[in-house]
């Protein structure tokens, strides 16, 4: 058995399944997902405080029981991840140590508890077409989603992507991620157009207002807007496009990753963080063209 500690968001629980799949599948194990820290205390703001959000993917994994869980209480995981010391302590768990990828992952043998975010598409390189295919939706796109799809698949279509919300309201995530600049985004655009010249854009944003204003598109661009409360489907959307200019987001990433395609182009920002002291190497797709943020 490989049990996976959810946390974060929709891009940092994809992130995890895709570490503990691989796993586990090397292991030939089951794959369980520990969803408690999302549904209480441990989550202490805003900014760590998410919903289960992988359900609606084919995923080759579920939601382990109470029962399953038995054997591995909760406070081992906190505990464990702040005191590193004590980490050889604690049997079958094992504790992310940074944000750098993680060799030792690979010889890590069943039963085993994965606690930390393996923000890397190292950890699953080697089974990449598995993880798209997980990350299907379940339920087919309809309604004004499906019209959108439509457009995505058409020619050379940019999916674009700004991340604001959290990032720009929250202290926390500002000091960590911070936003990329509006020269970020003209560069990015200015790219695209020069290496497409017939590409349109299909805009994804928590800040749709400040896009529409800010963003040098000329009308034809589309905003797509009414996927709040399913962010699965604005996933599904832009990555369906043929290019892509990603934010410093792991949701965003995750779109690039997902639209692989030979001809693919992705714009991406550099550095991936505001804090100089985090080291984003092992999170860089080397054939993504990096530009900067600022």
């Amino acid at each position: 058995m490989v049990i996976v500690r959810l946390t974060g968001g929709l891009g940092n629980q994809m992130f995890q399944y895709a570490a503990g799949r691989a796993l586990a599948d090397r292991l030939a194990a089951n794959l369980l997902f520990d969803t408690r820290a999302l549904e209480h205390a441990f989550a202490r703001n805003a900014y760590t405080r998410r919903p289960y959000a992988l359900a609606p993917f084919k995923l080759r994994a579920r939601p382990a029981t109470p029962k399953e869980l038995n054997r591995w209480p909760g406070w081992v995981a906190e505990i464990g991840m702040r005191l590193r010391l004590a980490r050889p302590l604690f049997r079958h768990w094992h504790f992310e140590s940074g944000i750098s990828y993680d060799p030792s992952v690979r010889t890590l043998q069943a039963p085993v508890c994965l606690v930390g975010y393996w923000q890397s598409e190292r950890y699953f390189t080697d089974i990449a077409d598995s993880i798209r295919a997980d990350f299907t939706l379940a339920q087919p796109l309809h309604g004004d989603n499906a019209g959108t799809l439509e457009l995505a698949h058409n020619g050379n279509s940019v999916g674009l992507h700004v991340r604001r919300g959290d990032f720009v309201s929250l202290s926390d995530a500002a000091e960590v991620h911070g936003v990329c600049s509006i020269d970020y985004y003209r560069r990015a655009i200015d790219v695209l157009k020069n290496r497409c010249a017939d590409c349109h854009f299909l805009v994804f944003s928590d800040d749709p207002e400040w896009a529409r204003a800010e963003l040098p598109l000329d009308p034809s661009a589309v905003f797509v807007t009414g996927n709040a409360e399913a962010p699965e489907r604005d996933l599904a959307l832009m990555s369906a496009c043929r290019h892509h200019i990603i934010a410093n987001s792991s949701f965003s990433w995750w779109a690039g990753w997902l639209g692989y395609h030979p001809e693919q182009v992705v714009i991406a920002p550099a550095p991936w963080y505001a804090n100089p002291k985090l080291d984003a190497r092992d999170l860089t797709v080397a054939r993504w063209q990096y530009i900067s943020r600022v």
